[in-house]
C-alpha cells in the first residue's frame, strides 16, 4: 500500500468510501456535505491508503484547529471520517494512518489530536479519555418547571441570515471554544455535521431581547427525511445562561419534543444549575472521543499564557512524551502523557487532588487549575 497525503482530485474518492462505509440511510446527505472542513478543495491534511492501481483502499481525515481557552491557544488537530473498504481491512491501514497523522501534527507544531472513537484502533496507540462533561437529560415536567422559575421577556425565534455576526460574537465570548470567523462559521451551521451524524434536522433558535440577541442554542430534532439515531439533543450554546435555558424551555412546543439531551462541558455550571434546579436528573460523563498528545513541551507552552508568573516552573517537561515534573508546595508528583492530560484538563484529576491535600503548599501557593475544553459534539464535530 501506498500511503500519502490527500490530493484535491483523490478527495472525491475519500467522500465516495466515507459516504459508502457511514451513510446508513438513502436520503442521509452526503459526508462531503457534512463535512466541509474535510473534503472541501484546498490544503488538505488528510491521509490515504492506495493500492496497487492507485484506488484508495482507506481514508482518515485530518483537520487542523486553534482553540482557545482563555488567553491560551492550543493549536490541534481533529481526526474523523476513518474508514476503510471492507476488502482492504485486517491490514492495519488504518493504523498506519494514524501514525502518518501523529507524524504530521509534530511537524505542525500542534500539540494535541482529538479523535471522535475511542476504539483499541485509537486507546492502543495512545489517544486517551480526557475531561468531564455534563449530560442532562431533559423532560416535559423538567421543562414545565423550569418556564416557571425563569423571566419570560424573551423572544424565541429562529435564527434568521443577519443574525450571523451576533452569533459569531455570543460563541467567541465563551471561556472555551473552537476559534473560527464568521464566514467558518456561516459554512458550520450550514453543513449541520452532527445532526447529520445522528440523523436529526438542525434548529439555530436565538433569544432576542428589546432587539438584542442574548443566547443562542442549536438543537438536532427528528425531522421528516432520516430516522434518528439519537433523541433530540443540544449541539451548541452560547450567551446568557436564562436566556439559553428559555430557549431549551421553548424548544419543546415548538418543535414537540418530548425529551432533550444536553451535554455541556464542565465549565458551563452556570446554564448546568439551571437544569438541575429544574429537576433534570444529570450524570457525570467524559468528553466524547479520546484525545492523543502529540508533543507534551509544546502543551506547556501553549498553555503558558494562562498560567500566573507564580506559576513559573511548577510544571515542566523533561522531554515531548515526559516524564513531567509537577510542583506544588514541598509536593514532587511526576506524570506521564496521560497523567498531564489528565492533570491538565479534568477537574477531577487524582494528581491535582493529591497534591492539593498533601498541605504542603506554604512554598508555592498556586495550585493548577484545570484547564477548559469545549465539548467535542458540537458544531466543530469532526
Amino acid at each position: 500500500m501506498d500511503i500519502k497525503k490527500m490530493e484535491p482530485r483523490t478527495l472525491t474518492e475519500a467522500v465516495k468510501l466515507s459516504d459508502r462505509i457511514f451513510l446508513k440511510e438513502p436520503d442521509q446527505p452526503s459526508m462531503g456535505i457534512s463535512f466541509p472542513m474535510i473534503f472541501e478543495p484546498g490544503i488538505s491534511h488528510s491521509y490515504g491508503a492506495f493500492d496497487a492501481e492507485n484506488k484508495l483502499a482507506s481514508f482518515m481525515g485530518l483537520v487542523p484547529f486553534t482553540i482557545r481557552s482563555g488567553a491560551a491557544m492550543l493549536k490541534v488537530f481533529s481526526v474523523g471520517s476513518v474508514c476503510t473498504d471492507p476488502n482492504h481491512r485486517g491490514k492495519g491501514l488504518a493504523g498506519e494512518l494514524l501514525d502518518h497523522c501523529k507524524a504530521h501534527a509534530k511537524r505542525s507544531g500542534a500539540s494535541l489530536i482529538f479523535v471522535s472513537g475511542a476504539r483499541s484502533l485509537y486507546t492502543r496507540a495512545g489517544c486517551r479519555y480526557f475531561g468531564r462533561a455534563m449530560q442532562h437529560r431533559l423532560t416535559l415536567e423538567n421543562m414545565s418547571q423550569l418556564k416557571n422559575r425563569l423571566k419570560s421577556s424573551y423572544q424565541i425565534r429562529e435564527m434568521i441570515s443577519e443574525d450571523i455576526f451576533k452569533i459569531h460574537e455570543l460563541l467567541e465570548k465563551r471561556s472555551s471554544g473552537y476559534v473560527s470567523t464568521v464566514n467558518d462559521l456561516n459554512k458550520l451551521l450550514d453543513a449541520s455535521a452532527f445532526s447529520n451524524v445522528i440523523r436529526l434536522e438542525q434548529k439555530v433558535l436565538v433569544a432576542e431581547e428589546n432587539g438584542s440577541v442574548k443566547a443562542v442554542a442549536i438543537i438536532g430534532i427528528p425531522g421528516n427525511v432520516m430516522t434518528p439515531s439519537s433523541p433530540p439533543t443540544l449541539i451548541e450554546w452560547a450567551g446568557d445562561n436564562e436566556a439559553a435555558a428559555f430557549i431549551l424551555s421553548e424548544a419543546f412546543n415548538q418543535y414537540a419534543i418530548q425529551e432533550l439531551v444536553v451535554s455541556l462541558p464542565w465549565q458551563d455550571q452556570g446554564l448546568s444549575s439551571i437544569l438541575k434546579e429544574a429537576g433534570s436528573e444529570v450524570h457525570d460523563i467524559r468528553n466524547s472521543g479520546t484525545l492523543y498528545l502529540v508533543n507534551g513541551r509544546e502543551l506547556i507552552n501553549q498553555i503558558t499564557p494562562i498560567l500566573p508568573e507564580e506559576a513559573a516552573g511548577i510544571l515542566q517537561a523533561q522531554g515531548e512524551h515526559g516524564p513531567y515534573v509537577y510542583k506544588q508546595g514541598k509536593e514532587t508528583i511526576q506524570l506521564d502523557d496521560e497523567g498531564l492530560l489528565s492533570l491538565l484538563f479534568d477537574p477531577q484529576s487524582p494528581y491535582r487532588k493529591a497534591a492539593e491535600e498533601s498541605g504542603n503548599t506554604e512554598d508555592h501557593q498556586f495550585t493548577l487549575r484545570p484547564i477548559p475544553l469545549p465539548y467535542t459534539e458540537g458544531l466543530h464535530y469532526i
